[in-house]
């Protein structure tokens, strides 16, 4: 079992080992030496490839898109998890069925919908143009991984607040959110990935240059310089990786919670 799952963890590194191996590399070497390691280390590939591609632009924008995803998510995706879990109120049951519908609608589905509600309401062309189709399909996954937190949770915690005086809201964020923070962690990290890495929403939604994220960026950066240099290729993709994978080494712990959290969702 570990040398299988020692296997299997050489076959996922693999990809960024191929990205940083070719990133060094000429032009020539690529395609004479794919996989080995380079016979002549080329680093002008980095400086070559920020120059051609405008990173600091995407990033910013993708930053924004990430931030804002997980501002607008967590907050009312915390405070709806917590009705669910917490509060008794009429055909609760079916809107929960209702919330669990977002994770199996794919994106693709709603595009159309999309893109003339965004025209409709002038956000064509804008940052919240993108962020609030993110912030609703990661709205699902957000509520029911909280919820799962949430129903952990003893009562005896909300009848002691109301007890010394706490109304709903003073109880949630004053006694509520300082415990449940390792899941809001967790869903920082996770809201973060999925929106840094998501591609096909941002290609559509996000076709002006100005508001570009880093993945429709890299895509731009491969048409204009076609497939005549790999090495700037792979230091591209290697400069857009590091934020995610820096976010991952420090969150991968949290991540781990979340989908222990997940398993044990009723």
């Amino acid at each position: 079992m570990n040398t299988l799952m020692i296997l299997m963890g050489i076959s996922f590194l693999f990809p960024m080992y191929w990205m940083l191996n070719i990133s060094f590399k000429t032009k020539s070497e690529v395609y004479n030496n794919p996989f080995g390691l380079p016979e002549q280390w080329v680093f002008n590939n980095y400086g070559d490839a920020l120059e051609k591609f405008n990173f600091p632009r995407y990033l910013a924008n993708s930053v924004i898109y990430s931030v804002g995803t997980i501002i607008i998510t967590v907050f009312f995706g915390s405070m709806l998890a917590y009705c669910f879990s917490r509060m008794d109120w009429k055909r609760k049951n079916l809107a929960l069925s209702y919330i669990s519908m977002g994770l199996i609608i794919p994106s693709q589905v709603v595009i159309i919908p999309l893109l003339i509600m965004t025209r409709d309401l002038g956000l064509k062309g804008t940052h919240m143009g993108l962020i609030l189709p993110y912030s609703a399909f990661a709205l699902s996954s957000c509520v029911l991984m909280l919820y799962a937190f949430f129903r952990s949770l003893p009562r005896e915690l909300e009848e002691a607040a109301c007890i010394d005086g706490c109304s709903i809201y003073q109880t949630y964020f004053r006694i509520i959110m300082p415990i449940i923070k390792p899941a809001i962690a967790t869903q920082c990290v996770l809201i973060f990935m999925n929106t840094y890495n998501e591609f096909f929403l941002a290609f559509i939604l996000g076709a002006e240059d100005k508001i570009r994220p880093l993945t429709v960026g890299l895509l731009n950066f491969f048409v204009s310089i076609g497939v005549s240099h790999w090495g700037q290729i792979g230091a591209a993709m290697i400069i857009t990786s590091l934020p995610t994978i820096l976010v991952y080494i420090i969150g991968n712990e949290q991540i781990e919670n979340a989908l222990t959290a997940g398993a044990i969702l009723k």
